[in-house]
C-alpha cells in the first residue's frame, strides 16, 4: 500500500529508524512517541504504534503491537491486507516474549491465514519464514517433512549448492498451504529430473514427492 513520505507523522517514523539505526534507541523512542501524540487519524496511529511497539520492555511492545493491529483492522482499506501478517506476526512474537506461547500460536496462526495477501518477492518470503519459525519453536508447526529435513542436513554438510537453491525458497516459509505444497512439489520434482543426486537420495526424494502428492491430493478432495 502507498505511504506518503511527505505525510507529517511518516517522517518522524522514518527518523526514529534512522537513530535507531545509529545506535540511539532513547532518541528513536521520543520520536516515534511524538508521531503517535500528533496522529490525526487511524492510519497515522497505526505507523506510530508500530514502531513504538520497537522501543518498550516486552508488556509495552505487547501493548503497542496490539494497538497496532487493532488499529489495522478496523481500517475499511482493502490495502491495509498486506500489513496483517506482519502485524500478527508482531503480536506473537510478543506473547512468546512473554513465556505465552499458547497466545503466541493463536496468531501466528492468524498470520499464516493472512499470507494470502503477501506480495510475491524476498518480504513476503520472509514474513512466511518468521511465522512458520515461530510456530515450530512453539510446537505447533503446520508443516514439517522430517524426511526432506534430513536430506537437506545432509546437502548442507556436503555443501551441495544446487539442490539446496532448488529446494530451500519452497521449504523454508512453507506454511502447508496447497499452492505452497505444490509449489515445493515442483521444486523437488526439478531436482529429481536433473538427476544429481546419488542414487540413494535420488530414490529417497522420490519417495518424498510421492508422499507429498498424495497429501495434497487427500486434502484438495477434502475442500472440495
Amino acid at each position: 500500500m502507498y505511504i506518503d513520505p511527505t505525510n507529517e507523522i511518516v517522517k518522524l517514523c522514518v527518523k526514529g529508524i534512522e537513530a535507531e539505526a545509529a545506535g540511539d534507541s532513547e532518541y528513536a523512542r521520543q520520536l516515534s512517541q511524538e508521531a503517535w501524540d500528533k496522529a490525526s487519524n487511524d492510519f497515522e496511529a497505526f505507523i506510530a504504534a508500530h514502531y513504538l511497539a520497537r522501543h518498550q520492555n516486552p508488556e509495552g511492545a505487547l501493548k503497542w503491537n496490539m494497538e497496532a493491529l487493532i488499529l489495522a483492522t478496523g481500517m475499511k482499506d482493502d490495502n491495509i491486507r498486506s500489513h496483517l501478517p506482519s502485524l500478527y506476526l508482531n503480536v506473537a512474537r510478543s506473547f512468546e516474549e512473554l513465556k505465552d506461547p499458547a497466545g503466541a500460536v493463536g496468531y501466528y496462526n492468524l498470520g499464516a491465514d493472512n499470507c494470502v495477501h503477501l506480495p510475491p518477492g524476498p518480504y513476503g518470503e520472509m514474513i512466511k519464514s518468521g511465522i512458520q519459525e515461530g510456530l515450530k519453536r512453539c510446537g505447533a508447526s503446520r508443516f514439517a517433512n522430517p524426511a526432506l529435513e534430513r536430506l537437506i542436513d545432509r546437502w548442507c554438510g556436503r555443501k551441495e549448492l544446487r539442490p539446496l537453491a532448488m529446494v530451500l525458497p519452497a521449504y523454508f516459509g512453507n506454511l502447508g498451504t496447497l499452492q505452497e505444497r505444490n509449489k515445493l512439489i515442483s521444486a523437488l520434482s526439478r531436482l529429481a529430473a536433473s538427476r544429481q543426486l546419488p542414487a540413494d537420495e535420488q530414490d529417497e526424494l522420490n519417495g518424498i514427492i510421492r508422499s507429498l502428492a498424495k497429501d495434497v491430493m487427500v486434502s484438495d478432495h477434502a475442500s472440495a
